[in-house]
């Protein structure tokens, strides 16, 4: 009896120093290096946390984000290296950071004119287009100077569930960017 007793501690043993050493050597209990396996685990974030604690941007993502946004296979993968990404429904949604382009910030809604496009459309009172300097990047809505103020036109960028301007966001996975 107490060697079987005596096995199964040894057991016991082995199974806990296998269930401490399986984990990489930057990784906390409770902490992720991987997005995918992140974004599983707390389904949805606007931005990663603390919990997070592997490569701002790992491969697999630019190479994932270079293919989703319809790039040539070939081309250079640093500038997808400078995206941003958050969790949507236990998914990673990535987005290239450029010119123009809000992965910053939610899609703004509002429809009164910022005081830059006021005075942009008191310059121009009859302006086809506000610029983006003026509205503010993250405006969802086309602006045009009608008899010198500011107004709503249309709306040009349709959000997600988030409040995130979708047309910009990718969702990515580990298989996307497994070749490149």
């Amino acid at each position: 009896m107490r060697g079987i007793v005596a096995v199964g501690l040894l057991l016991l043993g082995i199974a806990a120093l296998v269930a401490c050493t399986s984990q990489t050597p930057y990784q906390r209990p409770g902490t992720y290096a991987d997005p995918a396996a992140y974004c599983n685990a707390v389904v949805t974030l606007d931005k990663p946390d603390k919990r997070y604690t592997g490569p701002a941007v790992p491969d697999w993502m630019a190479r994932a984000l270079r293919k989703e946004t319809g790039a040539a296979p070939d081309a250079p993968l640093e500038p997808f290296s400078h995206a941003v990404w958050r969790c949507a429904d236990g998914y990673v949604m990535a987005c290239t950071v450029g010119a123009n382009i809000p992965c910053d910030s939610k899609g703004d809604t509002s429809k009164v004119p910022t005081p830059a496009a006021v005075a942009y459309c008191d310059a121009n009172p009859n302006g086809e287009t506000v610029p983006a300097v003026a509205t503010g990047h993250a405006t969802v809505y086309e602006w045009r100077c009608r008899g010198g103020k500011a107004v709503v036109v249309d709306q040009v960028l349709p959000l997600d569930e988030q409040g995130y301007p979708s047309v910009f966001w990718y969702k990515v996975t580990p298989e996307d960017g497994a070749k490149g």
